[in-house]
């Protein structure tokens, strides 16, 4: 008689974890397959001779041309998210390793997230334009620059906070090993930062599919560029007020978020969970279908392996630059030298550049409309101010129910990250009927519009914060049998304080950004324009005067900048300092 087999792979469970991993295999071979024939078929369409004239009228709204400018889209989005990607990585890497440039680095990058997309976009058109004529590349990659100066800020400050907070421990083990610059970003650096680069990069992702419309349909000196995406379908639909097809764009704009959700950012997670710090047992794993699969199947350790000949040449390479907590052995006196001079150099440069901004500007529009642009700041700081107060005091009850309560947050957090991504100003044609029908002035319903894109981000970091509370606390709370009252007194408000001064930052930086579409609306030929800084730099776009969206961004950059100093710095150390739940 022949003996029973013996192993992981004997009898029936045996044959089921084979079959499960030929079909797993069979499953990932024809993803990646059609992945790349998905990949070359949408990017066929960037090389494509280009017409300077196309404008959203010419965008057809046929709803069968839909699966195709959605794939442009989300490719234009993916692209945006690699290079903000690789930008985060090198610059915060350099910012963090390298004194000078630090010194440097965070001030530039503290300025450049206050600038909106709208004024990187508006500067830098024409010199994509000219590097590529003739063919759509150039508006394309205008397109996919604009979509990444709305993900990369966020990025970076994410991975350069986890590389300046990692446990000393882990450092000294780097030293001990004589890991090279090249191994300890693979084996430490990368990893203590998956996590967070992996969330924010989730949250900047989403919050790129806003300035959609406004990366596919760009106006500038007179002239409406338009490229193929569901962006510029939307606006198409907006102009010939054709609201069937709106719904039918905000519909499938929804399906794509959920997809992206599904496929992407939830293995994507669930993966990262591997590479958090300290004391994780409490923390309910997260599951992914998709991230299951890829475990089960032999496919991505194959392409593992053949990626390891290109890992050891690199390191070999590297090795020359010496080891990563090996400094430049110079004297004090050279390094002072050396500091004194990149500080002049630098300074030398931020001079020349603002004196030859400051003598652009008079010559184009004159240095009066810097107190035309400031006063129409104040306006939109007024909106920005009220639409925080509302977005507090209605999302912050609803943000601690859902935290506290396990099984509203697994069905509501989904939720409130397709809210957060879902592009807003996909709605605004709506609110521009109804802004019609009702006779609202825009400068009071623009508040309406800022918060459709931007409150979200207070619910969601609420939610997060609430979620936080340790469980002893809330038995304390009850415990002590505390009145409703005297409990958020005393534990909830302070507890989420933390969390709801980043939605608010976040929301109020959103909401500046947003201030550029919403103060100008149009639908079936009919344009709304608020009084405010953002209907100031979007009419100076449409314009092609460049001087003032120069003075509009600038004006914008210093109002947020000077907020983040004076107002957020200052909460989030007391909520450090006083409300922090160590």
């Amino acid at each position: 008689m022949t003996p029973p087999l013996s192993g992981p792979l004997s009898g029936v469970d045996g044959v089921l974890r084979v079959r499960k991993r030929r079909i797993a295999d069979i499953v990932v071979i024809l993803a990646v397959a059609v992945s790349f024939w998905l990949l070359i078929e949408l990017g066929q369409g960037f090389t494509d001779p280009f017409d300077p004239e196309v404008a959203p009228e010419s965008v057809s709204t046929d709803p069968a041309q839909l699966p195709a400018y959605a794939g442009r889209s989300l490719l234009r989005m993916f692209l945006a998210l690699g290079a903000s990607t690789v930008c985060a990585l090198v610059v915060a890497t350099a910012a963090a390793r390298l004194p000078r440039a630090g010194r440097v680095i965070l001030p530039a990058l503290d300025v450049l997230q206050s600038v909106p997309v709208l004024g990187f976009l508006s500067v830098t058109i024409g010199l994509w334009l000219v590097l590529f004529p003739g063919t759509a590349l150039g508006l394309e990659l205008a397109a996919i620059f604009a979509i990444f100066t709305s993900q990369v800020w966020n990025m970076t400050f994410a991975y350069y906070q986890s590389l300046i907070t990692q446990p000393r421990d882990l450092a000294e083990a780097a030293h001990t090993l004589r890991l090279t610059r090249w191994q300890r970003f693979w084996v430490l650096d990368a990893p203590h930062g998956a996590f967070p680069l992996v969330w924010n990069g989730m949250m900047s992702f989403g919050g790129g599919w806003f300035f959609l419309i406004a990366s596919e349909v760009i106006t500038v000196n007179h002239r409406t560029l338009a490229l193929p995406g569901i962006g510029s379908y939307a606006a198409a639909a907006a102009e010939r007020a054709e609201p069937g097809r709106l719904l039918l764009a905000a519909s499938v704009m929804v399906m794509v978020i959920l997809g992206v959700n599904v496929l992407f950012w939830r293995p994507l997670t669930a993966w990262a969970e591997r590479f958090r710090t300290g004391d994780t047992n409490t923390a309910a794993p997260q599951r992914s279908l998709v991230l299951d699969l890829l475990r089960r199947s032999a496919v991505p350790q194959l392409l593992r392996r053949s990626w390891e000949p290109l890992g050891d040449l690199l390191d070999r390479v590297t090795r020359g630059f010496g080891l990563s907590d090996r400094p430049h052995r110079t004297s004090p006196r050279r390094r002072r030298a050396a500091d004194i001079a990149f500080g002049l150099v630098v300074t030398g440069l931020l001079g020349w550049g603002l004196i030859a901004m400051l003598r652009f500007i008079t010559a184009e529009s004159g240095l009066e409309q810097f107190a035309v642009a400031a006063g129409l700041g104040v306006l939109t700081f007024a909106r920005v101010i009220v639409l925080l107060i509302l977005g507090t005091l209605v999302w912050v009850p609803v943000g601690v129910w859902i935290g506290l309560n396990p099984r509203v947050t697994r069905i509501a957090q989904p939720l409130v990250q397709v809210l957060a991504s879902f592009p807003a100003n996909f709605l605004f044609p709506f609110a521009a009927l109804l802004l019609l029908s009702t006779g609202i002035s825009l400068d009071i319903g623009g508040i309406l519009l800022m918060s459709l894109g931007a409150q979200w981000y207070i619910l969601f970091n609420v939610i997060a914060g609430a979620a936080a509370i340790p469980i002893d606390l809330r038995d304390a709370a009850q415990t002590m049998r505390l009145s409703r009252w005297m409990t958020w007194r005393q534990l909830l408000l302070p507890a989420v304080f933390g969390s709801w001064v980043t939605g608010a930052l976040t929301a109020a930086g959103g909401a500046w950004n947003a201030s550029i579409v919403a103060e100008i609306v149009s639908y079936g030929g009919t344009t709304l324009t608020a009084h405010g800084l953002g209907a100031y730099i979007a009419d100076a776009t449409r314009h092609g005067e460049l001087g003032n969206v120069l003075v509009g961004v600038l004006v914008m950059s210093v109002c947020v900048v000077v907020l983040n100093r004076v107002l957020w710095r200052r909460l989030y150390a007391l909520a450090e300092s006083r409300y922090a739940l160590n």
